[in-house]
């Protein structure tokens, strides 16, 4: 759990929240325009989400050991190669590696093996492992920025690149195992099979002998998955868009780079307690109505960021952007096993991934098209409130995938 913590973290050179501090940087020494940057990142997403289907195919066959190593180099040598572009060809490039090794990759494989280690106590310990990505969202934006103040962003690529491979290589190797049977203990440290509740995945309780266990093909073929998918993708659309444009939209209301790029650290705390309320509640509410309750809380987040004057509204939106994001991301991370097993949970998340890199991708374009179309933000900001309220009701109506006789063996 502590090894995925890390990988949480490490992703971050890979995420939104890091790209919006180098933004200003690409268009002034690469002289491209913002709609041009948010278009190729688009399309750098957009490859990185149809990668990621073959990462999850890969994260089931080679596990995660394997897969974590592979990752965390393509993830330096990306970081290596935005270090040296200067063309738009190039910098779509670095936007493949990056996002397809850190936005997707690395998550993926956290999420994935802390899901197969915990079955009853799933939710709390993918809070826990969360940390990591909470930790970096308030430690590598103000990192980054320190870097490219000390020694120019082309170097301070370099140095995060170095970062990333020392900071989780080794723990991988030494402490990384695929399943916890494949050592010969069972999930939750668990001793023995006795005591546990029936299944309900709805509530997050399993018992190991009726947990679900479906394939890709069985998946894909239930209404709840698309349903759920569409739910989830609210957040990767709207909250991409808004940490992407964050520190811009931050100094066009008369603020510094500097508290644009602070407001992430206060987002963490808010984002770790949003996580550790999630896995709470996930024993006592359905996820999906949780997902549904993360929408609303999206249209005041928009609301209070379109409205904020005062320093005190701008940290206010970040403290309420970071809940909500907590709130959210647990409940998607941990409902995919909870409703179709552990078996084939990387390829069942490769495709679900697919389609929230898909929203995150398109997240900062409408964005970047206002301002350069109206020079506000403000037209692009009011669109993204129309989304959550549709996106909940997709929450609502999605249920719990039906059982069969062939998805109901997991041993």
């Amino acid at each position: 759990m502590a090894v995925a913590a890390l990988g949480n973290f490490t992703s971050a050179a890979g995420q939104t929240y890091t790209f919006s501090v180098f933004q200003e940087s690409f268009v002034v020494d690469l002289n491209i325009s913002a709609t041009s940057i948010a278009g190729l990142y688009l399309f750098g997403s957009v490859t990185a989400a149809v990668l990621i289907i073959f990462v999850g195919r890969y994260l089931d066959l080679l596990g995660p050991r394997v897969m974590f190593v592979f990752v965390t180099i393509c993830l330096a040598l990306g970081a290596f190669w935005l270090s040296s572009v200067s063309s738009a060809w190039q910098l779509y490039v670095g936007f493949v590696i990056m996002r397809t090794m850190g936005q997707g990759a690395l998550p993926l494989i956290s999420s994935n093996v802390v899901s197969i280690w915990f079955i009853r106590k799933r939710a709390i310990a993918i809070a826990v492992s969360a940390l990591g990505g909470s930790l970096a969202t308030g430690v590598f934006p103000i990192y980054s920025a320190l870097l490219i103040d000390a020694v120019g962003w082309r170097s301070a690529w370099i140095l995060i690149g170095i970062s990333v491979c020392v900071l989780l290589i080794l723990p991988v190797i030494v402490f990384i195992r695929s399943t916890p049977e494949s050592i010969g203990i069972l999930p939750d440290g668990d001793k023995d099979e006795s005591g546990l509740q029936s299944y309900d995945p709805e509530n997050d309780i399993n018992q190991r002998d009726s947990e679900p266990s479906w394939t890709l093909k069985e998946a894909v073929r239930t209404r709840t998955l698309w349903l759920l998918v569409i739910a989830g993708s609210t957040h990767s659309l709207v909250g991409t868009g808004l940490m992407f444009h964050q520190v811009s939209i931050m100094t066009g209301k008369g603020f510094s780079s500097a508290i644009g790029a602070s407001v992430f650290g206060v987002m963490a705390p808010t984002l770790i307690a949003g996580q550790f309320l999630s896995g709470y509640l996930s024993g006592r509410i359905p996820q999906r109505y949780l997902l549904a309750g993360g929408q609303f809380m999206m249209m005041i987040t928009i609301g209070l960021l379109l409205t904020a004057t005062d320093i005190w509204q701008i940290y206010l939106y970040g403290a309420v952007m970071g809940l909500n994001w907590g709130l959210v991301m647990n409940a998607v991370v941990t409902i995919w096993p909870n409703y179709y097993g552990r078996r084939n949970l990387g390829s069942i998340r490769g495709v679900t991934n697919f389609w929230f890199m898909t929203a995150s991708a398109l997240g900062p374009l409408p964005l970047a098209l206002s301002l350069d179309m109206t020079g506000s933000y403000t037209p692009g900001l009011i669109t993204y409130l129309v989304i959550p309220p549709v996106t909940a009701m997709a929450a609502i109506f999605a249920g719990t995938p039906s059982v069969t006789s062939s998805t109901s063996v997991s041993n």
